[in-house]
């Protein structure tokens, strides 16, 4: 199965374009910010990456990605991946893996692929610094498309306070204040529940134009990031 080698020469998780050395130099350098090879005893930095997001790129050619489900002996190393994808390379895109489990008597597709780390060529992770920050869909593209920049989520400790009272924290410095609002206000009204407060008609005014003005918020965000939230 495994007896095709790979002859690209090209760096890791690089694809191969017909562009101007330019082009490709820029590639390289997002690429290596995003995805890097696993490097030293890999039996050791497997144990804790469990759930970790990785790209499995096999001797033969295949490059398989999806999150690590364990990694274990069994006469040699084995890596066990689940919400497993395979990279179609004609298209470039990620497709439903090919691999394949007796489950019954019938033959269906295994939930949890292994890969023995002897038919491995490299295994590409994300920098420490990335790895709870970015989700595999993120992963998978950053090794298709090297333009490719995830948007990261923003550590904000700002506090609307009790019901609709004055902020117990100011936003962080990179917080987007008024999404962040926007996003909790329609999250504490979802939980209350839809006109909890009906008794007060200037109350449920004002609960009425700060609804209308948060999904503005948020449909404007939606479009300027391609229906992406930062």
């Amino acid at each position: 199965m495994h007896s095709a080698k790979d002859s690209r020469s090209f760096p890791v998780g690089v694809r191969r374009f017909k562009s101007c050395p330019l082009h490709h130099s820029l590639s390289l350098k997002v690429m290596c910010v995003y995805l890097e090879r696993l490097k030293g005893r890999k039996s050791e930095a497997l144990e804790d990456m469990t759930n970790d997001p990785m790209i499995l790129e096999l001797k033969n050619g295949k490059v398989y990605g999806g999150r690590l489900d364990e990694y274990y002996y069994n006469g040699g190393g084995v890596v066990a991946l689940y919400y497993c994808r395979l990279l179609d390379k004609g298209n470039n895109t990620w497709v439903d893996h090919d691999i394949t489990t007796r489950f019954e008597g019938k033959i269906v597709p295994d939930d949890m692929p292994d890969f023995w780390i002897a038919d491995l060529k490299n295994i590409l992770v994300l920098p420490q610094e990335y790895r709870h920050k970015l989700t595999l869909d993120d992963t998978l593209q950053i090794y298709i498309d090297p333009h490719f920049k995830p948007l990261q989520g923003i550590q904000c400790n700002w506090n609307p306070g009790e019901k609709w009272g004055p902020p117990e924290e100011s936003h962080a410095p990179e917080c987007d204040g008024r999404l962040h609002e926007a996003l909790s206000f329609l999250v504490t009204l979802a939980r209350l529940g839809v006109g909890h407060d009906a008794g007060d008609s200037k109350r449920s005014e004002d609960e009425e134009r700060r609804r209308k003005e948060s999904f503005d918020c948020i449909r404007r965000r939606l479009l300027m990031y391609g229906a992406k939230i930062p």
